[in-house]
């Protein structure tokens, strides 16, 4: 498989520089629109094989203007690397390529949203010609591999503690932690809880929880969510990460909104106060009926003004076998709406319907929600 994958690669990008043709001048290719898309390129021409001199100054040249071109250096070449990770015969093979180099999921994820948009430029990659549309069908099922193996590698980064069922009923299950806590989690929920004498951690790796806390003053509770947390004495809260984005909400008591590093509050969020991240990193905050705080208990999502990147998120776990993807040429969508758990295919028909959208499959359980 990983000799087929190789194959592909060679395929999909044989009409980049030739390595042993030396260039007077460097230029980057047309399509070459953003740094994201110069990271591709570096990453696809790094991969087959040495820099000739004009190209080793222009490439170190790009990484010398920033200090965040590198890192998307190295999240591109993960991303190619990653298919062959995601295809391999062996899971201890990906194990260790897992532990040598830490994958960047989220930005990768990422990635493959921009990828996936290049459908509708005629599938052309940076530095492909514009004429190679017969490579698309080959580009879709290279992306699809790929997030089957977002899907695996994510297994392999953190171990959860807990995992909810990607069933309705999963949120009828009330799952008490040692120091009594109570936590209710939403389908397809992952966490890592660490308790020690000094601190009560719980991580969401993904998903959405409701927890009424035990009281403990010398062991404050903290629920971390990407590069937020949220903290609580003695209270009752929503707190979830779906498709990377942070949420709280607020039901009884007081919680500390603060950056994971506890230097910046963020907001002291009050019973009916809510704070939510948009798909640009941004927050946001408002307030919330108590009453429907954590709706989905009942079987019901009651969403306001909801990114439907985070409300997709929520809903796939549902749809097994289904890896959703938006193409970002789409802009932002904010959905108000009330859904039932127990009909996510009704969910999603009403989200394209509404939004007059169309959810396109490709090899590999990918779907590309786009406009029509």
């Amino acid at each position: 498989m990983c000799i087929a994958i190789r194959l592909l690669h060679i395929k999909l990008f044989d009409q980049l520089p030739d390595p042993a043709i030396a260039m007077t001048e460097f230029r980057y290719p047309d399509d070459c629109q953003s740094n994201e898309d110069i990271a591709d390129f570096w990453a696809i021409r790094l991969d087959q094989g040495d820099l000739d001199r004009c190209e080793q100054t222009a490439f170190e040249n790009w990484q010398a203007e920033n200090s965040g071109n590198v890192r998307l250096l190295m999240r591109a070449r993960q991303t190619w690397r990653s298919m062959e990770m995601a295809v391999t015969d062996s899971p201890r093979v990906a194990q260790e390529n897992t532990e040598r180099q830490p994958v960047d999921l989220d930005g990768i994820r990422a990635d493959l949203e921009r990828l996936g948009a290049l459908e509708g430029r005629q599938g052309r990659l940076p530095g492909m010609q514009s004429g190679k549309r017969r490579f698309r069908p080959k580009l879709a099922a290279a992306i699809g591999l790929v997030l089957v193996g977002l899907f695996v590698l994510g297994g392999l980064r953190r171990d959860p503690d807990l995992i909810a069922a990607n069933d309705a009923s999963a949120v009828r299950e009330i799952h008490e932690l040692t120091d009594g806590s109570r936590v209710w989690m939403e389908p397809g929920t992952r966490l890592a809880v660490k308790y020690d004498d000094t601190g009560r951690d719980i991580t969401v790796l993904e998903g959405g929880i409701y927890i009424e806390v035990a009281p403990d003053k010398s062991r404050p509770l903290r629920v971390r969510l990407n590069d937020i947390t949220a903290q609580a004495v003695g209270t009752a809260f929503v707190a979830s990460k779906w498709g990377g984005l942070a949420r709280g909400e607020v039901s009884e008591g007081l919680v500390d909104l603060r950056q994971s590093d506890g230097n910046i509050r963020l907001a002291k969020l009050s019973a009916g106060r809510a704070a939510w991240q948009l798909p640009t990193g941004d927050m946001r905050y408002g307030t919330r009926d108590v009453d429907r705080i954590a709706g989905w208990r009942n079987g019901r999502w009651m969403v306001n003004e909801m990114s439907l990147e985070e409300l997709i998120a929520r809903i796939s776990p549902l749809l097994p076998g289904q890896n959703f993807i938006l193409d970002p040429r789409m802009g932002d969508i904010f959905v108000t709406g009330n859904f039932d758990l127990a009909k996510p295919d009704s969910a999603m028909n009403a989200l394209m319907a509404a939004y007059d959208l169309e959810n396109k499959a490709y090899p590999g359980g990918f779907h590309l929600i786009s406009k029509k």
